[in-house]
């Protein structure tokens, strides 16, 4: 089949066109559509490190974070349990102390005042024992206290008062008593170790207690 050739008159219209001389109107911007996820992107891009690390990235800051919470919060409970148990054991240890030096000062027979000069041979249990030795009385307590001495046989106190440690009744030289006031005191010894409520080679077990049981005080 023969080509066709065009005819003149249609070469003659296209050469005699004229060209227009403004520009070309743009197309209207299209928005960008966010890139979309395929199937095939994700399995392609398994191999690609970079790809990855970003991707995991976010999801590691956000699971670290919790983590660090939770460990600062731990921390921080810790200090605070360790802070409190330390001021409890200083304060059992200041009232441990404390409890010690009143029971040396219970101990210690001598009182000593600021300002006093003693020697290492002054905290000696000699000397301690020097001032443990009772002093003379002035006056007649029978006669002060305005007792009947008779009625104090159950007074086990007042009985070692006027006693040995051996249960022997102390002279009258050192009970600083009046002769009538001795004689009552002596017949209320001899009648309570008599009935046998006082012992009389030894002293009262209740007064002798708390050596054997410092615990019952």
């Amino acid at each position: 089949m023969p080509s066709l050739v065009p005819s003149p008159s249609a070469v003659r219209g296209l050469s005699i066109r004229a060209f227009s001389t403004t520009a070309a109107a743009r197309p209207p911007p299209r928005a960008d559509s966010p890139h979309r996820h395929s199937s095939t992107s994700s399995l392609l891009s398994i191999n690609n490190p970079t790809s990855s690390s970003r991707s995991s990235a976010p999801s590691r800051q956000s699971a670290h974070r919790p983590s660090e919470a939770a460990s600062d919060l731990m921390t921080r409970y810790k200090k605070v349990g360790q802070t409190s148990l330390r001021n409890k054991q200083t304060q059992l240890d200041m009232m441990r102390n404390q409890k010690n030096s009143n029971d040396y000062l219970k101990q210690m027979p001598r009182r000593w005042d600021a300002g006093d000069v003693y020697s290492p041979h002054d905290m000696s249990p000699v000397e301690m024992q020097k001032w443990r030795k009772r002093s003379p009385r002035g006056g007649d307590v029978v006669d002060a206290l305005g007792i009947r001495p008779l009625d104090m046989y159950k007074n086990f106190s007042l009985i070692q008062e006027f006693t040995s440690t051996s249960g022997q009744i102390t002279h009258s030289s050192g009970t600083s008593l009046r002769p009538v006031n001795q004689r009552k005191i002596a017949k209320m010894i001899r009648r309570v170790q008599g009935m046998g409520l006082y012992p009389t080679i030894h002293a009262h077990p209740e007064m002798v207690r708390d050596n054997f049981f410092p615990e019952r005080r």
